[in-house]
């Protein structure tokens, strides 16, 4: 491991434990949605009252990879009306998605950890992995291809590569064998023989440096104690490590794989912070799959294409010589479909957390699971009615209900959450927000 660029060269982790584990999961789906069509009236949610893009809430049927969904209506909590508009002040930026803080030195770097990273610390426990950063997109530009952040805008390493996070969370074979494989016990004293080391070359150059380089080492070395824990780390009694996933394909099979890593990680409780990009605001597109007829059809068109419907420049040009009125309403119904379709991969998320068992119930019972994009409206750009989806139970959320946030920031939803975990937050974010009443 070699040390990070300091510029001398040139001419402590705390973590809190609770006694039930607490999870968090959040999942990025680039390009908004149609918010008319979204959002539900506040009050109960039930499988009678559900609005055109979450009917899939209700159970679905199986569709290309994806196996058929239970209902999870009563697992999620809808709410609406969350204005993002004063922390993200451009639009298409997935970096701040999990951020509620107004980036200070450009439009796409959090200046304060994302929600995940907050969460992380406090969460983490004994586990090895403090969080997993994933993203089923290639892209590695900073406003494009990432979703987590620490503190100073520094961006979390991460795993794009379904196979390589099987590698990371598995592949030293300790998992499911009870200690058994010498070859890999060898090597992991050989790699805590390094970090030894390290740790002792990096600690003997820490006093020669200066304030800022002093910072940077101090997160080398928060990053080299990770490392150092999760060589060290043994996995849950009982725990089995699934079979070796191939690379990924696009972004449906990658995210598909990374969800079910995930969720077998947090089952072994290697990590219990988790974040997902589906894609880039670009890239994302539903070739793979039969979804709509006729002209309603979605074909190859991006999902950032068929956001926009008529009359910006991205759009899908199919329509346009078709009567207005008739190519609205086509326009409306794809963006409907694109809707359900990732409504349709929250719910495959919620369902696997539902389908593993613990001490406490089940890892949703343990977790709160959160729906997030870098746009309201996929259409207009607006970012005063964000798509929001909380499901699970961590800290007795309550479920089966849609709740009005009445404009309330993205900071005060990340006040609500956070305090659901138990910590004490009374204000949160910039613009600063409070826990939202009921949430």
């Amino acid at each position: 491991m070699a040390l990070p660029f300091l510029e001398i060269m040139r001419p402590a982790r705390a973590s809190a434990q609770t006694a039930t584990p607490q999870r968090f999961f959040g999942l990025f789906y680039p390009c908004g949605v149609d918010p008319s069509r979204w959002d539900p009236p506040a009050g109960a949610l039930t499988k009678d009252n559900l609005t055109e893009c979450l009917l899939d809430m209700a159970g679905f049927a199986s569709e290309g990879i994806w196996p058929a969904g239970d209902a999870i209506v009563g697992d999620v909590t809808v709410v609406t009306g969350i204005d993002h508009s004063g922390v993200s002040t451009d639009i298409h930026i997935p970096s701040n998605a999990f951020n509620a803080f107004k980036p200070t030195a450009n439009n796409y770097t959090p200046p304060q950890p994302t929600l995940d990273q907050y969460l992380a610390d406090s969460l983490r426990g004994e586990t090895p992995y403090r969080n997993l950063a994933l993203s089923a997109t290639t892209s590695s530009d900073i406003a494009q291809g990432n979703i987590s952040f620490k503190a100073g805008g520094q961006v979390e390493t991460v795993v794009r590569k379904p196979d390589q996070l099987f590698n990371t969370l598995f592949g030293m074979g300790n998992v499911g064998t009870g200690g058994g494989d010498m070859a890999a016990e060898a090597a992991a004293k050989r790699q805590q023989s390094v970090l030894d080391l390290v740790l002792a070359d990096a600690q003997r150059l820490n006093g020669k440096l200066g304030a800022a380089d002093k910072q940077r080492l101090d997160q080398y070395l928060t990053s080299v104690s990770e490392l150092e824990g999760q060589i060290k780390a043994m996995p849950s009694a009982g725990c089995t490590a699934p079979a070796q996933p191939a690379t990924g394909g696009n972004w449906h099979s990658k995210a598909k794989l990374f969800i079910d890593l995930a969720v077998t990680a947090m089952a072994c409780d290697l990590t219990r912070v988790v974040t997902l990009q589906y894609s880039d605001s670009w890239g994302v597109n539903y070739s793979d799959y039969s979804i709509g007829e006729g002209k309603e059809a979605l074909g190859d068109w991006s999902d950032h294409f068929i956001s926009h419907k008529l009359d910006d420049n991205d759009r899908a040009t199919d329509l346009d010589g078709l009567d207005r009125t008739e190519a609205m309403k086509i326009a409306n119904a794809r963006v409907v479909a694109t809707s359900r379709f990732k409504v349709r991969r929250f719910a495959y998320i919620v369902n696997a957390l539902k389908s593993v068992a613990t001490a406490n119930g089940t890892l949703l019972d343990e977790a709160l699971v959160l729906y997030a994009s870098e746009n309201g409206d996929g259409d207009s750009h607006s970012r005063t009615r964000m798509p929001t989806l909380i499901a699970g139970h961590a800290g007795g959320f309550e479920t089966g209900r849609a709740v009005s946030a009445d404009k309330k920031t993205t900071g005060a939803l990340h006040a609500s959450l956070i305090s659901r975990y138990g910590l004490d937050v009374s204000s949160y974010g910039d613009p600063a927000g409070t826990p939202i009443a009921g949430l």
